[in-house]
């Protein structure tokens, strides 16, 4: 009977372990400014494009000099359900475009969702940590370049 309630206690540790392993934090906008600025993107506040409610905060990070190589989008919505519904939309978007050969991802754990796809000569992320999440389209060539960015901020 011990030895049956140590393996419940046991198997009770590592459930609760692996469940809070699943949570991130997120970023807030002037974390993510200073992030992309320190990353070489020209940041710019598209927060004006929504109507008033739809989001707190709305950032665009470009990368490119002379002309726009790529763009990370950032944004801060007032709720968690907001963030999942966005995500699971974008997700959907870019399932439409897969092509006959891509290669895809998905992880959904705790407070984080993350799915990034490549096909057609194009790279797609969507990755949401509680109310924020990411947005790219890009072409696949920057991929590394992307992920390495995204992977810094917890993203």
């Amino acid at each position: 009977m011990k030895k049956m309630s140590f393996l419940l206690a046991v198997v009770m540790v590592l459930i609760l372990t692996a469940g809070c392993q699943g949570s991130r934090t997120p970023v807030d906008a002037v974390q993510f400014n200073a992030k992309a600025e320190e990353a070489g993107y020209l940041v710019q506040d598209a927060s004006d494009q929504f109507d008033d409610g739809d989001v707190n905060d709305y950032l665009i990070a470009i990368k490119g000099t002379e002309s726009i190589d790529y763009q990370i989008e950032f944004a801060v919505v007032p709720t968690e359900a907001q963030a999942i519904s966005a995500y699971q939309e974008n997700k959907g978007e870019f399932e439409a475009n897969k092509g006959s050969s891509s290669s895809c991802s998905s992880v959904s754990t705790g407070n984080y969702s993350y799915y990034y796809l490549t096909t057609n000569g194009r790279y797609y992320v969507i990755s949401r940590i509680e109310n924020t999440f990411i947005y790219v389209d890009a072409s696949a060539e920057y991929k590394a370049e992307i992920s390495s960015f995204l992977k810094s901020i917890g993203y």
